[in-house]
């Protein structure tokens, strides 16, 4: 199975992830639908770069 083509994975990842939706749904499980550009990231303070030294100027 190492050989299969692009296709025949994508088809078998296609059908795994329906197989694992199913069950979820089976199990109680909901699917909530969010609206279009609201993110997941909850905090937007700190630093937004990464400081790799800090150099002093003589």
């Amino acid at each position: 199975m190492a050989n299969k083509s692009k296709k025949e994975a994508a088809v078998s990842s296609r059908d795994d992830l329906e197989e694992h939706i199913e069950a979820f749904l089976k199990k109680g499980g909901k699917v909530q639908q969010i609206p279009s550009g609201v993110s997941g990231q909850t905090s937007t303070s700190g630093p937004r770069q990464i400081v790799l030294s800090h150099k002093t100027s003589s």
